[in-house]
């Protein structure tokens, strides 16, 4: 099996919660062992994708959504991608964690979040490069989870078998558009996974709430910010890289979804990481 190197950093560190930066790189992998969750944690992806199965369910993560760890839940991960996730870990006490993460009553542990919540996610974590306290940060952990979209409710399908095959094919989207596809047509998207572009769309929008176009969009501008956070400054070559049209294609999609501009947005949420690197299978 291939290893997954881990570079995990403290960002801030208060009574009951913590907040880490983690990166994982490495090559692509098949099924980890499966083990059990250590701790409650609110994990959020940034960059990158993974699978990951626990209580019952089977899902891909990637920098639209994140999940809950919750203490003594079996759980396995794989790594279809390989290459480079990066993820903002919240962790809680277990009196933490009940107080502030299970009273919006979620049944799974999967997380959905939208553009302008990724956005307050990343200025959480910018404050904390820059320097703020323990009260600051522990404010901020809270307004960010007041602000955690609560799950959304699809349609379950008659038949069991035919609801795996629909999320499989949803997932093979989301892999794709995580693995640089953001510039990909529908047509190309379908051909991938083996499906036509009528079907793709009403089973992707039936599994995941939105349309391949919104989402599409959303992983750009989410690619867009991680970019801009990284202290990217040329918006030409960014329109290139995520498929816009244009430098102003990319400013006027960037400041549909929150508000401002890419360049207030680097200015705002640029923050230079470094790491320390542990290893772990």
């Amino acid at each position: 099996m291939v290893e997954r190197r881990l570079h995990r950093r403290r960002l801030a560190a208060m009574p009951g919660m913590i907040i880490d930066d983690v990166r994982a790189d490495g090559g692509p992998s098949r099924w980890t062992p499966l083990g059990v969750d250590v701790g409650y944690a609110v994990i959020l992806v940034r960059r990158g994708g993974f699978l990951r199965q626990s209580e019952g369910e089977e899902a891909f993560i990637d920098a639209c959504g994140g999940f809950l760890s919750r203490e003594g839940a079996e759980e396995r991960f794989a790594y279809p991608l390989g290459g480079v996730d990066l993820c903002t870990v919240i962790g809680f006490t277990a009196d933490a964690y009940h107080e502030y993460v299970e009273p919006a009553g979620r049944d799974s542990w999967q997380l959905t979040t939208d553009v302008a919540f990724d956005v307050r996610h990343r200025r959480l974590l910018t404050a904390c490069e820059r320097g703020i306290d323990r009260f600051e940060a522990a404010e901020g952990i809270h307004l960010l989870l007041e602000r955690m979209p609560n799950p959304i409710e699809f349609p379950v399908e008659s038949r069991p078998s035919t609801q795996v095959a629909h999320r499989r094919l949803a997932a093979g989207v989301q892999e794709a558009l995580s693995n640089g596809y953001l510039a990909s047509d529908l047509a190309e998207l379908a051909r991938l996974v083996g499906s036509s572009p009528h079907h793709l769309s009403r089973v992707f929008r039936r599994v995941t709430g939105r349309t391949i176009s919104a989402y599409r969009n959303e992983m750009r501008v989410r690619s867009v910010l991680g970019d801009l956070a990284a202290g990217e400054a040329d918006i030409a070559q960014l329109a290139g890289t995520y498929g816009f049209a244009d430098h102003a294609h990319l400013t006027r999609t960037v400041r549909r979804y929150t508000a401002k501009p890419p360049s207030a947005l680097r200015l705002e949420l640029s923050m230079n990481v470094q790491a320390t690197e542990v290893t772990r299978p």
